[in-house]
């Protein structure tokens, strides 16, 4: 149901940066402005990250929760979205839950990864082939330059496929 050359060039289009960057001030324009990056995306997992800084800092000068929470949640949300632009379905996709684990204060520029791809195509290809709302529970774990963890997050995400327009 995913065409996975479609899906290829999609997840391409999405790591180049010139695209990313227009596609973040037009789309997610508060994103753009933090310098939300979008590093890497494959099979296997999706990376982004964020820098510390005046757009991203809270009053304590370390990085707002909510900086934090629109770099992890990218993470989760780009293989889904690139998926999406590659089925001959649509995919209906949104956030119904979240939480999160703040472990150290995050300065700096703080990465997030997501290893649950493969989890992420089997449920995408559950609600293809059913047509049936399918939940997923999926993490994103922030690490900050020295590789330890300064945040772990969950967002459940809905997917549900539909008929394109």
């Amino acid at each position: 149901m995913i065409d996975d050359a479609r899906l290829q060039r999609e997840l391409n289009r999405l790591t180049g940066w010139a695209r990313f960057r227009a596609f973040t001030w037009l789309k997610m324009p508060s994103a753009a402005f933090v310098g939300l990056r979008l590093d890497k995306v494959d099979d296997e997992s999706c990376e982004t990250s964020i820098s510390g800084g005046w757009r991203s800092q809270n009053p304590f000068k370390t990085m707002y929760w909510a900086a934090q929470g629109m770099a992890a949640e990218l993470a989760t949300g780009v293989y889904p979205f690139a998926a999406s632009q590659a089925s001959q379905h649509g995919l209906r996709m949104f956030v119904i839950g979240t939480e999160a684990e703040f472990v150290k204060r995050a300065k700096g520029r703080i990465r997030f990864v997501c290893e649950d791809i493969a989890a992420t195509r089997a449920a995408i290809d559950e609600t293809l082939a059913s047509g049936e709302s399918v939940d997923i529970d999926l993490a994103a774990i922030g690490y900050d330059s020295e590789g330890e963890i300064v945040s772990r997050w969950v967002f459940k995400w809905n997917f549900r496929a539909r008929e394109k327009c």
